[in-house]
């Protein structure tokens, strides 16, 4: 239970859904990853992540080089980025 108080004083509680034993909400990195996974033929250019994720550019970068590094996104001499090993059906 949270609760917070107001500006004028009373005071409100509610049960937050991750409270309630629900999955917390996802990172950035990690919902651009299941965007990625859902979708292997995805590529998509940092203005794109920065739009799709609601960031500045300079984190979208940040999270799409962070991903890089790891290899689990090619950055392509297009701009783009997408999986490095696209899944197999």
């Amino acid at each position: 239970m949270t609760a917070i108080r107001l500006l004028d004083g009373a005071t409100h509680c509610w049960r937050a859904d991750y409270e309630a034993g629900a999955k917390a909400p996802h990172s950035d990195g990690e919902r651009l990853r299941d965007e990625f996974l859902s979708m292997p033929a995805l590529c998509l250019t940092v203005p794109q992540v920065a739009r799709l994720l609601n960031l500045p550019v300079v984190s979208a970068i940040r999270l799409l080089k962070d991903l890089e590094d790891e290899g689990f996104l090619v950055h392509s001499s297009g701009g783009a980025y997408r999986l490095a090993q696209p899944l197999l059906s």
